[in-house]
């Protein structure tokens, strides 16, 4: 499905900030347009004052220009941060996502007890973006893939509904919020109907390479089956992604000057962070996009991509997963 965070529409003329020539004459005419009103007899000393750069008046109106131009910036970021598709700030996701009942999920409680403290391992704002646009197709139950993705993402994320009639012409209806032990291990999940009402759901998890413990299955396994969540027509089952394992073997090559050690840290930096982002279900891995992201992280001038020779495209049901990374640099004296 379309995930507007990941996929984000191009950004409005209202939220972008204007050149600074553009947003200098805009304040010169600005300046001259009030003058014409208030005080026209120096509109046209001010105007003269204008056209020569080394005036005061001309490099104090230039100073404001750049000034007024940072806070358009500012603006426009904090604008932007008010949409899910642009957000980048903790808490304005929390925010924004808490508009549907989504919290962020706790990956690692983390010892505050420790010396120095482990913080906790928290959810992305990717991670938690996605569960955000999966909920809407929750609100009633499952049923799409969508439904299923959402719940199976958010364990425990719904209430216990508990409805009764104490006594005649009265109704109780109570919400039981209780923490999920599982809550924040999955990572990814994919349904799909297998045959008329079959229904398989394959789960990974954040951990190594994603493979879930049984204990996490059976979880989703009732967790889905609740009679407030699952299909009547349907028969779910949850199951084990197949893990497909690659690893990146490739030579770039440089100009003289760059420590070949930096390098080298970036590009395998750069490489685990393009696999983390795939390692998903129903994730690939193409040598091209490889190609592209070394080059971007090392500024060499070429390289060349011997492992995987080929892209590695997984179904729904499976995840690609990175077992090495083996970068050889050269340096060309040209």
């Amino acid at each position: 499905m379309f995930f507007p965070h990941q996929n984000p529409l191009p950004k409005s003329d209202i939220i972008t900030t204007p050149t600074f020539e553009v947003l200098l004459e805009s304040v010169k005419s600005d300046v001259l347009s009030y003058l014409e009103k208030v005080a026209p007899n120096d509109a046209v000393a001010v105007r003269e004052t204008f056209e020569n750069e080394a005036e005061l008046l001309t490099k104090f109106t230039e100073a404001f220009t750049v000034i007024l131009q940072s806070h358009f910036r500012q603006m426009n970021a904090q604008a932007q941060q008010m949409f899910g598709m642009y957000a980048t700030d903790n808490a304005m996701v929390d925010l924004i996502a808490s508009q549907l009942g989504v919290e962020r999920q706790i990956l690692a409680p983390g010892d505050i007890n420790a010396f120095p403290a482990v913080p906790a391992e928290m959810e992305s704002n990717e991670s938690l973006l996605t569960r955000y646009y999966l909920a809407a197709y929750a609100l009633a139950s499952t049923g799409t893939r969508a439904g299923y993705r959402f719940h199976a993402m958010t364990l425990g994320g719904r209430p216990a509904v508990k409805v009764e009639s104490p006594k005649a012409n009265k109704v109780v209806v109570t919400y039981e919020f209780t923490e999920h032990d599982n809550a924040g291990l999955t990572k990814d999940a994919q349904a799909r109907q297998v045959t008329p009402g079959v229904v398989d759901c394959f789960i990974l998890t954040h951990a190594e390479n994603g493979m879930p413990e049984q204990s996490l299955i059976d979880a989703t396994q009732e967790y889905l089956e609740r009679d407030d969540i699952a299909q009547e027509t349907d028969l779910i089952t949850v199951k084990p992604p197949l893990i497909q394992n690659w690893a990146c073997k490739a030579q770039l090559y440089i100009r003289p000057g760059p420590d070949s050690d930096v390098i080298k840290l970036a590009a395998e930096k750069a490489v685990k962070e393009y696999a983390a982002r795939q390692h998903r279900l129903g994730g690939s891995i193409e040598p091209s996009m490889l190609y592209s992201v070394l080059l971007k992280a090392t500024s060499a001038h070429r390289g060349d991509i011997i492992q995987p020779a080929q892209p590695l495209r997984c179904a729904y049901s499976e995840a690609p997963h990175l077992e090495s990374v083996k970068i050889t640099i050269f340096t060309e004296n040209v």
